[in-house]
Order: structure tokens, then C-alpha cells, then sequence
């Protein structure tokens, strides 16, 4: 039954992959705190570089409770490494990976997807800290080849209902391997993320997450009209052949596709106006879980105005029976915050404002805040309970992203 389910994933992953690498992508929204510069530097043969790169962040949601709980986050992340580039093509990082909650003394000794669950039974004290490397090859200037640490997160460009930017603050760096290929009409981002490996006869299973993310640009994404088809898909698996905890194997896999429009303005005070619409599914490929939905549908639509240093957005989500793997949980029908709680029907309206300003090279301030609006949920006959309720939350947050790069060694 594992083999099975295995051999489905991959073939439903590298078809993903495939289908990506002939369609089109988007222009992506100014995004420099929580992304990084992937390429490499030519130039930089022989060098050493000492980078600092920290983020520090103040974080507030709250929400109506039957979804998602209300929290805060206080804190920094620190990632100092060194970096190397032995050739003209080849990039080597190695350093930490701290994580600091304000608050907190001592944090669970396990791999972070969200805010941690505590566990007593094993703890890190000061930080959550990880060891950092990175290994990586561009072999010609639109391909780069990644293993160990790899540009994650935000760095993949999923929509928000697929990928919950605030991951960026709480869940491990990823870890695997990646093929990143840009070029003029095509950008495509592939990556496996083993997040937990499982030694014989270990009380936890083998969790990997693989992701493909293909965007290819119809018109030239520095005209003034902009037209381009983004394709994404996300699987997490648990399970593993060494060992199964009671045999529950769970994969469950997320896509979306679509079409955006943008119009580069080149205004110094209007800069960008863009509309994406696309269409969401979800495929429970195999659980044991009886609360989780087979498979489920969600159409995306996403306004954005960016006006000097700020962006607004308009987000509308419709979806039923959709179980995101990694979005905000109020883009998603089943509640994190009550167990076993699914709603089959929902509708969200996200609208926000996030700030953005580079001061120097490598420093970032920015602030966001948004609202999640739902009207009361539909009844659906056969499931219990059902929300009537309306849906009211808001998140704000502030960001210091300090990244510079000093150089050692010529």
C-alpha cells in the first residue's frame, strides 16, 4: 500500500512538474523581506562573505476562535553563515539557524511546520537552533541547482491560500533539494522538503513535502501590459517503509492554476496594478482520517495597487470541502481550533495594506495589516456542527529584516 501511494505521488508530482515548465507565470509583488536572492554571483570566485541575516518581527492575529485561535509573535530569527564560492559557479553556505520568541526560555526539540506543540519530553534551551548549509551549482546563468538548505517559503511564490507568509517566522528552514530555472518566459521552482527523517522502529513517521511551482509569462513582464499563467502544486506524505505508526499514511495534495493581468504604470507614485484569478483543488491521495474531505474545489481572485511603498490588496476566496496543507487556516474548511471540525461551504473577503522600504543594501522595515471577513457559513446537510456565525479577524504585524554581507576574503 506505501509503494502505491508513493509511486502516485511521484508520478502526480512530476507530471506538475512537466505541465509547469510550458505555462506561463506572473510578475511577482515586491516581496525582499522574506525572500532572498537565489542566483549566483560570477564575479565572487575566491570569496569569502560573512552573512548576518536577521529578521525581527512583532505579530498579532485575532480571530473569531471557531477556525483558528488567536496569537502574538515576539521575536527574531537569526541565520549567520559564511559563504564561499570555490568557482565561479558554485556557492557554499554553512552556518545556524536560531529561532527567539520573546518570552520563552526553552522551546521543543522537533522539526516546526507552524507554532510549535510543547513536548516536555525533549527541549532546546535559549533557541530553537538548527544547523544551516547549503550546497549549489549554476551551471548556466538560468538554472541553479540547490541541496541542503534551500530557498523556501515565500521564496516559491505560492498564493496565500496554498502558502501562509507567516511561515516565514515559525517553521524550520526548509531542507532537501531544488531546481530553480528562470529565464526570460519561463520561471520554474521544483523542491522536495524532508522534514522529518525516522530512524527503524522510531514512534514517528517519514514526513516529506514536494512542491512545483511553474510560472511562464505570455507578454514581457516589463511592458506595460502584463499577461501570464501561474501553475502550482504542493504534496505532504507521511508514512515511510522503515516503520508505520499504526499504519496511518496520509498524503494530501494542494494545486492552483489561472491567469494574471498586470499593468507596469511606471509612475513614480502609482507603480503596479495587477488582478489574478485562478482556480484552487485539493486531493486527499490517501488518510486514514475519517474528518478529512476526499477532494475539494476554491476559486482565487487577488487585486493589488502598489502606490509608493505600499501595496493593497483585495483577496476573494470561495471554496468547498478545500483542506490547505500550509495556507492561513481561514482559507481552509476544516477548523485547527476545535477538533474535528469542518465547515463544507466558506467564503472570505481579505482585504490589506502592507509597507515596504528598503534603507541601504540588505535593509528592510515593513509593516502589513489585513482583515478576514466571512458571512455565516451555509448549512450542509449530514455533517455537524455548522458554523451560523459571521467571521471576523484581523492580522498586524512589523518587520526588521537586517541581512548584510561582509567580505572576508578576496
Amino acid at each position: 500500500m506505501v509503494k502505491n501511494v508513493r509511486i502516485k505521488i511521484l508520478i502526480f508530482f512530476f507530471s506538475c512538474c512537466l505541465f509547469s515548465q510550458g505555462l506561463p507565470a506572473q510578475t511577482p509583488v515586491c516581496e525582499s523581506l522574506f525572500t532572498d536572492v537565489y542566483s549566483i554571483d560570477s564575479q565572487k570566485a575566491g570569496e569569502v562573505d560573512l552573512c548576518i541575516d536577521n529578521i525581527s518581527f512583532f505579530k498579532n492575529t485575532e480571530t473569531g476562535g471557531d477556525v483558528q485561535k488567536g496569537y502574538t509573535l515576539p521575536g527574531f530569527r537569526i541565520h549567520p553563515r559564511l559563504t564561499y564560492y570555490p568557482a565561479s559557479m558554485i556557492k557554499l553556505e554553512a552556518g545556524v539557524s536560531l529561532l527567539r520568541y520573546w518570552g520563552a526560555d526553552k522551546y521543543p526539540n522537533y522539526a516546526y511546520r507552524d507554532i510549535a506543540e510543547w513536548k516536555a519530553s525533549g527541549y532546546q534551551l535559549g533557541f530553537h537552533l538548527l544547523p544551516f548549509f547549503r550546497a549549489q551549482i549554476q551551471p548556466i546563468p538560468q538554472l541553479n541547482i540547490v541541496l541542503g538548505h534551500i530557498y523556501g517559503g515565500s521564496n516559491h511564490g505560492l498564493i496565500e491560500p496554498l502558502y501562509n507568509p507567516e511561515l516565514n517566522l515559525t517553521a524550520d528552514p526548509e531542507m532537501g533539494a531544488q531546481i530553480i530555472y528562470n529565464s526570460r518566459a519561463v520561471h520554474f521552482d521544483a523542491w522536495v522538503n524532508w522534514e522529518t527523517f525516522t530512524f527503524k522502529n522510531e514512534a514517528n513517521n517519514e514526513a516529506v513535502t514536494m512542491g512545483a511551482s511553474g510560472r511562464f509569462h505570455i507578454t514581457n513582464p516589463q511592458s506595460f501590459f502584463y499577461l501570464g499563467v501561474p501553475v502550482q502544486a504542493v504534496i505532504n506524505h507521511h508514512g515511510g517503509e522503515i516503520d508505520l505508526i499504526n499504519g496511518k499514511v496520509k498524503s494530501l495534495a494542494n494545486g492552483a492554476a489561472g491567469l494574471q493581468f498586470g499593468f507596469n504604470l511606471n509612475n513614480p507614485t502609482f507603480k503596479y496594478l495587477g488582478l489574478s484569478l485562478m482556480g484552487a483543488g485539493y486531493r486527499n491521495l490517501y488518510s486514514e482520517e475519517p474528518f478529512l474531505f476526499k477532494q475539494g474545489w476554491a476559486a482565487y481572485s487577488n487585486l493589488n495597487l502598489r502606490v509608493w511603498d505600499f501595496d493593497l490588496k483585495v483577496n476573494f476566496w470561495r471554496s468547498g470541502d478545500f483542506v490547505n496543507l500550509f495556507g492561513n487556516p481561514v482559507f481552509g474548511n476544516v477548523s485547527t481550533s476545535k477538533e474535528n471540525w469542518n465547515f463544507p461551504r466558506i467564503m472570505v473577503f481579505n482585504p490589506g495594506i502592507k509597507y515596504e522600504r528598503k534603507f541601504g543594501n540588505g535593509f528592510y522595515l515593513g509593516a502589513d495589516f489585513e482583515c478576514f471577513i466571512a458571512p455565516a457559513f451555509a448549512e450542509y446537510e449530514g455533517l455537524v456542527p455548522v458554523k451560523m456565525e459571521k467571521y471576523f479577524g484581523t492580522t498586524a504585524g512589523l518587520f526588521l529584516r537586517i541581512n548584510p554581507s561582509i567580505v572576508l576574503k578576496k
